[in-house]
This record gives C-alpha cells, structure tokens and sequence, in this order.
C-alpha cells in the first residue's frame, strides 16, 4: 500500500512537473486558439488520412483566426496560411531549419539540402548552390531540348498514331527523371526504353510512408515504428532507391571515395579504363553537381562520400518529384481550359518556329507560358504544406495583435489552401484564369500569397531549374499538339503528399495541330 501511494506520488510529480515546463507552449495555444485534440495524439486522428488531410485544415482555417495553435502527438502545432504571417516565418532566421517530423524522411533517404537543419544547411546550401546558378543552367539547355524530342516522339507514336488515351503523368516523370540524371549526375539512363517502373514506384511510396507516418503520432517513437508494417514498407523501397543513387554514383565513388567506400577491384579496373573519357567529359560539364561535389571532397571542403550520397538522394527525389508534378497539373489544367491553351499557342507561335531547339533568349520572352504556369502552380502547390521549427521565441504580428511564439514551437504553412483562399485571391480563387491573376491587369497581392518554390531565407535552391524545364516541355508541346481531357477541374482529389497527388489521375487524349 505505502509502495503504491509512493509510486503514485512520483508520477504526479513528474507529470506536474512535465505540465510545467511546457507551460509557455499552452499559453501560446490559449491565446492563438484552434482545435485542442485528444491527450498524446492531438490531432492525430483527425488527420492522419493523406486523402483528406488537405480538405481538413482548409475546413479549419475557416474556422479558426491563422495563425492558430493545435497539436500533433505532444509537440505544438502552429499552423499558417496567410501570407503575413507567412512572410515573417520565410524571412526569420529563427526559422530556418525544417520541422522536427522532416526527421522521418531524413533517416530514409538521407539527410540533404530539403531536410537539413543548421548548420548543416548552410554549409551544404553553400557549397552546392554554383551547380544551379543561371549559366550552368543555360548549359543544360541541349539535354532538355533532346529530352523533349523524346517526349513529343511518345506522344506522336502513342497519342496521335495509335490513337491512345494516355495517362500523361507517367510519361512526364521519366522525361523529368531522366533530364534530373543527366543534369546533376552527367549519366543518361533512358527511362523511356527500359522497365523501370520499381524506380518510381519508389519515389512514390517513400513520400507515401513519410506523410502516413507524420500523421500518424502513435508511429512517432521509433521502437514502435520499426514493429509496425509501414517500416517494412520503408526498408523495401529505400532498398530501390539506394540502389538507384548508388548506379548514378558509381564512376565517381569508385575513383574519388577509397576512404568511405570499398570499392572491389573489378569496379576499379572499369573506372581506370573509363578515365580518359570521364576527365574529357568532366571539362565539359564540370559545373554539374556530381563534378562539383567530387572537387569539394577532393579538396577536403567539410564534405565526405556519404553526404554526397545524401545530397544526390534527394536532389534527385525533388526536381524529379516538384517538377513533373507542377508540369502534369500545367497541361491538365490547359487540357481542361481549351481558351487558354489556344492563347497559349498563339505565344508560342508568335516566338517560336515550329520545330528546332529553343534558345535561352526564347524562353525568356514567353511570358504567357510562365503566367499558365504560375497559374497552375497557385491553384495545385507542388508541395502543398511546408514545416519549419521555431529555433527561439519568434514574435508574430496579426492583426489583433503580436504573439510570442515559443522555441520548439513546430510551424506548419499551408501553401496549397493559402493559394486557393478566396480571402488572399478573391471570388476567382479556386478556379484557373491566368490573367485574372497574373495578367498585367491583375490586381495585386501580397508578395506571399503565392509561394510555391518557398521564399526568404530558404527558398527552393533548384526553382530556375524548375521553371526552365517546365517551360520549355510547355512549349514544345503545344507548339505541336493539342491535348483535350474530359476531367472537370471540380472534379479532381487531391492527396496529402510531400508533392501534391491526386487520387485518380483522368486520361488526356493528344492530337496533332
């Protein structure tokens, strides 16, 4: 009986105790007030279905005043969507470094440039950021010229000679994919030609398995995570996926990293005899990423083999992921919208000949090719919600007043329904009109409504590379073809994704112009 009352003493000590040293985080959630959720989960429940996950906290921003505080498992949730507050979180260098559930997608596939904290961040970002500054991507110009003759090939040969209805977005992940290798690992893989379906299965369910387990707080510590089935899922997939890094990085690991990596001596003998042709091909691509990195490890720059593995994971993973996910939604939305892709090709004819390599300085000059980008990046964020994490007390501004934020506070921006916000964007907000939003007559919005690359002091190291691809393949396309689709824009479901998804994805159908 004594035992028992001593023990219970204890516990309610430590609980008090517990219940004490986060008080600074419920004062915050009792003056920036949303859903309280239940004991140890918080929110879990309602949350944790990446299918609804997006539809429920738009249901909650109309609900409660942004930003607001709720919780997921035991950490403090701020959640955000508009662009005030978004503003101050982007430009504050307290909140730098990614959210804590990132920590998920970091033991899978690597701790890179998405996932990083500082600072680690800063000297990675640091050395990495020539690779994609405006004149190497310049030089990149012809792999994406010779990638979309493959494109309109598939297209031409499966669309308009055979008469299919194509399911565009597997199409356009090996296009983006492939362009991806030869841009940053200088290595073609010809996706096109093989059966390479595990690779992107891959990419896919990895993202998968990270969101199920971030909304999942009862997965959160990592002895019962290991037990579970989405562990196993993981370890299946992360097992395709370093193998997938591990072929790109084989010339380089096997000359440069004898001290991280036991190369056999077969791998060796194939590098000696490859080295002339690599050195001739490094002078013409040493800016690439791959040949950068190799010059920092060489020279001893604070970077070893397995943080190159890490960065080139998920480089890949994002340009691949972002980019063809904001390229789909472009032609969908155009393939809904015939009146703009018909304005659209009126551009394209304007400025382009009907066949030939497209110039820099072409490119430049479309603008109402980047407007039905924009457009469709607003209306479907390629990466619908970012964490960030408050590394000291942050002070917010609203418009009812300024709030202490405390450190620890996990931050949650809500791109995808910020930008759909009729709020932010008015009565035209959920639907896709290029001109009434980004046209020169549009009215104006503030500067952090529309963010879809991030902004501030971590904004999206690759988003120019982004831009150039998507725009180019827009404009070889349509230069040709005409896509029609019987989706409605209403229509469409969305998943929860680290890059936004959709539930089913609706058949194009491709004609020649």
């Amino acid at each position: 009986m004594l035992a028992g009352i001593i023990l219970a003493s204890w516990l309610a000590i430590l609980w008090i105790y517990f219940l004490w040293s986060r008080r600074r985080f419920y004062r915050a959630a009792w003056e920036l007030r949303g859903p309280v959720g239940w004991p140890f989960i918080g929110m879990g429940l309602q949350m944790m279905n990446p299918q609804t996950f997006l539809q429920y906290m738009d249901g909650l921003s109309h609900k409660y005043k942004s930003p607001f505080i709720s919780w997921m498992g035991t950490k403090c949730f701020l959640y955000v969507n508009d662009p005030l507050t978004v503003e101050q979180i982007f430009n504050s260098s307290h909140c730098t470094n990614k959210g804590d559930f990132y920590r998920f997608m970091s033991s899978a596939i690597g701790d890179g440039l998405f996932t990083s904290s500082s600072p680690r961040w800063q000297k990675h970002r640091r050395l990495i950021n020539p690779a994609f500054g405006r004149q190497i991507l310049c030089n990149f110009l012809p792999i994406f010229n010779a990638e979309s003759e493959v494109l309109l090939k598939k297209l031409g040969v499966e669309g308009v000679q055979q008469n299919k209805s194509l399911e565009i977005y597997v199409i356009l992940k090996k296009i983006v994919l492939e362009a991806a290798c030869q841009t940053t690992m200088g290595k073609k893989m010809n996706f096109q030609h093989d059966g390479s379906m595990a690779i992107f299965e891959a990419y896919s369910g990895i993202t998968e398995v990270c969101v199920k387990r971030m909304l999942s707080p009862w997965l959160y510590p990592e002895l019962i995570y290991r037990c579970s089935r989405l562990f196993d899922r993981q370890q299946k997939v992360v097992g395709v996926l370093f193998g997938f890094v591990e072929q790109l990085l084989q010339p380089a690991v096997s000359v440069v990293g004898v001290e991280d990596y036991d190369a056999n001596k077969q791998l060796e003998q194939q590098a000696e005899q490859q080295q002339q042709q690599q050195q001739q091909q490094r002078s013409k691509s040493k800016s690439i990423f791959i040949e950068q990195v190799r010059e920092h490890v060489e020279r001893g720059q604070q970077l070893s083999w397995q943080d190159v593995r890490d960065e080139a994971n998920v480089i890949i993973a994002a340009t691949f992921e972002t980019t063809s996910t904001a390229l789909y939604f472009t032609i969908l939305c155009l393939a809904m919208h015939p009146e703009y892709q018909d304005k659209l090709y009126e551009e394209l004819c304007a400025e382009l000949p009907e066949d030939g390599d497209i110039a820099m300085e072409q490119l430049e000059r479309l603008s109402y090719t980047e407007m039905v980008i924009n457009e469709s990046m607003r209306l479907f964020a390629p990466v619908p919600m970012v964490l960030r994490q408050a590394g000291q007390d942050l002070q917010l501004r609203r418009d009812d007043g300024d709030y202490v934020i405390p450190a620890g506070t996990q931050i949650g921006i809500d791109i995808y329904n910020m930008q759909r916000d009729e709020r932010v964007w008015g009565p035209l907000a959920r639907s896709y009109n290029p001109d009434a939003h980004f046209g020169p007559d549009a009215t104006p919005r503030h500067a952090f409504a529309f963010v879809p690359f991030t902004k501030g002091l971590r904004m999206c190291i690759g988003y120019r590379y982004a831009l150039m691809l998507m725009k180019l393949l827009l404009a070889k396309i349509f230069r040709r073809y005409r896509i029609h689709t019987e989706a409605q824009l209403d229509q469409l479901l969305v998943k929860g994704n680290i890059s936004l998804k959709l539930k089913e994805y609706p058949l194009c159908r491709v004609e020649r112009r």
